[in-house]
């Protein structure tokens, strides 16, 4: 079952332009039932994405912002809106749309102004990018480096195109962690390299990870 889901946007009507209209996104036809569906969808993200921003005023986390610590801030703000794994929420095929419906309730949790990457590159979106790293060990997060490390591993595409690159990330937490501090970028430009213009669907599971193992001792041999 597909939920459309409500995105404010600006638009020209009638020769005037107007910065915050309702539109619905679907991939199906948009019924009536549909957008009482994105009615209700859209209250609960504006509730949680409320109560987030509070919760990260109060724990102070949003005084990071700008700052060197700032990957704790966007840590924490993935942890808080895991509700958009559940799929009785919101269904799966529907997610790409709301990474782009979390900006319009952000409020101070907002990374900055919504630019050509918010709106037509989901897949790149902060907020996921955000829920990513929250899946992780926070010890294991930290020492892998700061936010742009994290950005430039998740924005590479055999990374960002395969989802198991980020499950393997996760099965090396325990080899990386506490060994090394600052370890993701050297990882990334390897991985990078090694991944150029390769499409790495064609590689069995088992395949994936022995290159991608493989390449990690490549790059750190005394682990």
């Amino acid at each position: 079952m597909k939920i459309p889901v409500i995105i404010r946007e600006p638009r020209k009507i009638s020769g005037k332009t107007y910065d915050d209209i309702l539109v619905y996104k679907s991939d199906k036809p948009i019924t009536k039932e549909g957008r009482l569906q994105a009615e209700s969808l859209d209250n609960i993200i504006k509730q949680k994405m409320k109560e987030l921003e509070f919760s990260m005023n109060k724990m102070g986390y949003l005084n990071l912002k700008n700052k060197k610590g700032v990957i704790k801030l966007w840590y924490h703000v993935g942890k808080g809106i895991n509700f958009i794994n559940d799929t009785t929420i919101v269904p799966r095929e529907d997610r790409k749309y709301v990474w782009r419906a979390l900006y319009n309730h952000a409020g101070k949790l907002s990374p900055g102004i919504i630019n050509e990457r918010v709106m037509y590159r989901p897949m790149t979106s902060h907020f996921r990018y955000c829920n990513i790293i929250s899946k992780y060990d926070w010890n294991f997060v930290e020492s892998a480096g700061n936010w742009t490390a994290w950005v430039e591993f998740l924005d590479s595409p055999a990374i960002r195109d395969d989802d198991r690159v980020i499950d393997w990330l996760g099965s090396i937490q325990l080899k990386a962690q506490g060994s090394l501090q600052d370890w993701l970028r050297r990882l990334t430009k390897e991985i990078r390299t090694s991944f150029k213009n390769k499409d790495t669907s064609v590689f069995t599971d088992d395949e994936l990870y022995n290159k991608l193992n493989t390449i990690f001792k490549n790059v750190y041999p005394d682990l």
